[in-house]
């Protein structure tokens, strides 16, 4: 009776899951692009905590942007640093008039520091888009320009693709390599899904939205309460008023951010990032039961290896060959080194146990907000 319990489930996850891997990949085939000659004032705000050791490249990167200077602000959004973080900031303000340094008020208060920080800086903020990045990332010099010409009138939100950087990748840890991939395969879903109109997911890292439509949803009040998610959150509340959300494709608009540390560090951020999994069955129904699908076709046709081992290898073989096509248009379309293709086999085979275990500290909260020394 169990056996066929799972198998069912099996056969019913792996279908859909193929369903919406398809749905992916024509819509990364597709990459629907949108460009705009129009230049509008943009206001790029950053929350930041203890980031003294990355928060010059990133002002770096901004104050050297091929865009009108007298067309952006940056808000840098100090958010209780305990460093150097603030002084860096203010010597930049001196050089450079449009960068703003603003003090968080009421963190201890706020369930959700980040989205706190990030709010008080955008109510200060004159630009008609809001981009966003965070402090230890680095952004190209037509980041701004780039992202500006993805807009339309309709546009209310912009996400845009982001990737660790890893200089030399053969002596790279193993733990660097496995983040670097998964965050590529995540990116590449989202990119697909939202260029088929399907709006699951996004990144602070690299993305933008016009000010007016972050204040027709209510800003982040309706998600203040949840913990994490100023980035994929909001995309749901602007999803459910019917507003048009693009993703960007140019390479110009392309965020390198730091890599990770350890495995400690790496499943701290991903349960983090999971523990939004569970919001979605009320913000997007359909993302949630995309969600399940995934879970149950990448761990369960290992489960069936117990039961029917026949079936159960065929299962994985298929999503093996299905997932490899689909991650190899990826480095294509984003135009990525295929020599780090050869790592695919140790990300498929390492999934299910990851997803395991981040899934159930994801669900039961069981993480801790960064520090600042370890990535948002």
């Amino acid at each position: 009776m169990v056996a066929r319990i799972i198998l069912s489930l099996t056969l019913i996850s792996f279908v859909f899951y193929l369903y919406y891997l398809r749905i992916f990949y024509l819509g990364l085939k597709a990459k629907k692009q949108h460009f705009s000659p129009f230049r509008k004032r943009v206001s790029v705000v950053v929350a930041a905590r203890n980031e003294e050791e990355n928060i010059s490249r990133l002002l770096t990167s901004l104050v050297n942007q091929e865009y009108p200077p007298e067309l952006f602000e940056i808000i840098i959004a100090d958010d209780d640093s305990e460093d150097e973080t603030a002084d860096l900031v203010m010597k930049f303000a001196e050089k450079w008039d449009n960068i703003k340094l603003i003090k968080v008020k009421n963190r201890e208060q706020a369930l959700s520091p980040k989205k706190n920080a990030l709010a008080q800086a955008i109510e200060k903020a004159s630009g008609e888009i809001i981009m966003t990045t965070d402090a230890d990332c680095i952004v190209g010099k037509y980041w701004i320009k780039s992202t500006v010409a993805a807009f339309d009138d309709k546009t209310a939100m912009v996400s845009g693709f982001s990737r660790t950087n890893i200089g030399n990748w053969k002596t790279a840890k193993n733990v660097k390599k496995f983040e670097h991939f998964d965050f590529l395969v995540m990116f590449f879903a989202a990119a697909g899904a939202i260029s088929k109109g399907k709006y699951f997911s996004c990144s602070g890292q690299n993305l933008a939205y016009k000010k007016s439509a972050f204040e027709k949803v209510g800003g982040f009040e309706p998600i203040k309460h949840l913990i994490s998610g100023d980035d994929v959150n909001l995309m749901q509340l602007m999803r459910r008023q019917k507003m048009k959300i693009s993703f960007n494709f140019s390479p110009h608009s392309f965020v390198i951010t730091r890599a990770i540390g350890s495995w400690k560090e790496l499943f701290n951020q991903r349960s983090r990032w999971a523990s939004n999994s569970k919001w979605q069955i009320l913000l997007n129904p359909e993302f949630f039961v995309y969600l399940v699908f995934v879970f149950i076709a990448t761990l369960f046709p290992f489960v069936l290896l117990f039961f029917n081992w026949k079936i159960g290898l065929l299962l994985i073989f298929a999503k093996y060959i299905s997932d490899f096509y689909f991650v190899r248009l990826g480095f294509r379309i984003f135009g990525l080194e295929r020599e780090r293709l050869k790592y695919f086999p140790f990300w498929f085979f390492l999934q299910p146990p990851y997803i395991i275990l981040v899934t159930l500290m994801g669900i039961f909260d069981i993480f801790k907000w960064r520090t600042g020394k370890e990535k948002s």
